[in-house]
C-alpha cells in the first residue's frame, strides 16, 4: 500500500473501515439470497478485480476475445465508465468514447466484428443482448466482479503483481473494493504485470491469496507492440539497432504508466512525461499544454500515448491539426507465463464448449 502522511492515514481510517463493513454486509446479503442474483442460460465470463483500476482488465479481455471470437458468437458488455450517456447502448459505427466509454470504444475499434454494448445495469444489458437477431453465445462482462446481481458462469479475477491485495486495505485509505475473501468467488485468478524474470512460485501465491484447491492460478505479463500512427502518419522504424532516437513526449491518463516508460526509454533521445488521472477527458486547456510542451522539443520528435487514451483523443475537437501527425499509440498484448498459455486457453475453451 502506498505510504500516506500520518494525518491523512488517520483521516481516512474510519471511512475505510466503514466502507469495508458495508461491502461485507452487501456480500453476505447476496450469499444469503436477501439480495437477488440472476443466472443466464448462456456462458457469462466475468473479468474483474478486488482492487480499483490498473490490473489490466482491457488487455486480458482482448486476449479472451482473440481466443473465442472465431469459435462463438461473442459480445462484450461494459458499464461504459465516464461515458456521457446512460442506459443500454449497442455500439455501432457512430460510437465514440463519449457515447460508450473509452475502453469499450477501444475494443470496438480493434474488434469491429464482435458485439460491443454498454449498460450500467448489467442484467438489463444481457437481457437486451439476448433480444438481438443473432444473440450472443458468450458474454464477456468487463469489470463486473462486484456486480453480484449477475452470477457469471465463469469468473476471472486479476491481481496486480506489484500491488498485492493481501497487504492492502479498503477504499479510500487503500485500494480494495471488498474483502480479499471475496476472491473465493472466482474460478480463476491471474497475477498480472509480472516481471518476465520473476520467480513465480505458485504455492506461495496460492497461500498468500488463500485460494481453494479448485481455483486455478496463472501469471501474465505485458508485451508492447511498436507504436502505430493514431492519425494519418508514417510508420516508424522501431528497431533499437536502426531507429533514429527521437525526443518523445508520453501522454497518459491511466492508473500507472511505469511499464510503458520502461518500454519507450531505450528508443528515446529524451523522454518527457505528462500524466493525467485515469479515464481523464482531455480538455482544451490540457491539449494546449500538450501542444506547448511538444513545440519546445527539438527535432526529431513524437508523442506516444496508450490505446485507452487514444480513444479519448481520436474525436477530440480541441486537438490541434498541426500535431496530429506526431501522435502514435502503443498496443499491449498479454502473455501467459510459465508455459501455461495453452492450459489457460483450454480451460476457457472447455468452459464455453
Amino acid at each position: 500500500m502506498d505510504q500516506l502522511p500520518l494525518w491523512k492515514h488517520f483521516l481516512l481510517y474510519i471511512p475505510s473501515q466503514l466502507f469495508g463493513w458495508i461491502t461485507c454486509l452487501r456480500n453476505k446479503a447476496f450469499d444469503c439470497n436477501l439480495l437477488k442474483t440472476k443466472r443466464f442460460d448462456i456462458h457469462v465470463v466475468s473479468i474483474g478485480n478486488i482492487s480499483v483500476g490498473g490490473t489490466g482488465k482491457t488487455p486480458h479481455t482482448e486476449y479472451i476475445i482473440r481466443l473465442l471470437s472465431n469459435k462463438k458468437q461473442l459480445a462484450v458488455l461494459s458499464r461504459g465508465y465516464k461515458r456521457k450517456t446512460s442506459g443500454f447502448i449497442l455500439a455501432d459505427s457512430n460510437a465514440t468514447a463519449q457515447t460508450i466509454g473509452d475502453e469499450p470504444f477501444q475494443i470496438l475499434q480493434k474488434f469491429p466484428d464482435i458485439t460491443v454494448a454498454v449498460d450500467e445495469k448489467r442484467v438489463h444489458g444481457i437481457e437486451q443482448l439476448l433480444t438481438l437477431p443473432v444473440p450472443p453465445e458468450v458474454v464477456l462482462l468487463d469489470d463486473a466482479f462486484q456486480h453480484r446481481h449477475i452470477t457469471p458462469s465463469f469468473s476471472i479475477v486479476l491481481v496486480d503483481y506489484n500491488r498485492p491485495i493481501q497487504s492492502d486495505t479498503f477504499l479510500p485509505l487503500g485500494r480494495l473494493r471488498e474483502s480479499t475473501k471475496g476472491i473465493q468467488r472466482a474460478q480463476c485468478v491471474i497475477v498480472t504485470k509480472c516481471p518476465k524474470l520473476a520467480d513465480l512460485d505458485e504455492i506461495t501465491w496460492r497461500n498468500a491469496l488463500q485460494l481453494s484447491q479448485h481455483q486455478r492460478i496463472f501469471f501474465s505479463t505485458f508485451e508492447y507492440e511498436a507504436p502505430k500512427p493514431l492519425f494519418n502518419s508514417s510508420l516508424l522504424n522501431w528497431k533499437k539497432t536502426q531507429i533514429q532516437k527521437s525526443h518523445i513526449l508520453i501522454v497518459t491518463g491511466v492508473v500507472s504508466a511505469t511499464d510503458l516508460y520502461d518500454y519507450i526509454t531505450p528508443f528515446a533521445e529524451t523522454l518527457h512525461k505528462l500524466s493525467f488521472a485515469d479515464h481523464h477527458n482531455f480538455t482544451k486547456k490540457d491539449l494546449t499544454v500538450i501542444h506547448e510542451i511538444f513545440d519546445k522539443l527539438p527535432e526529431p520528435k513524437l508523442i506516444i500515448t496508450t490505446e485507452k487514451d487514444a480513444s479519448r483523443l481520436l474525436h477530440n475537437p480541441y486537438l490541434n491539426t498541426a500535431i496530429k501527425p506526431f501522435f502514435y499509440t502503443v498496443a499491449i498484448n498479454v502473455k501467459i507465463l510459465k508455459n501455461q498459455g495453452k492450459e489457460f486457453d483450454q480451460l476457457l475453451l472447455n468452459h464455453v464448449n
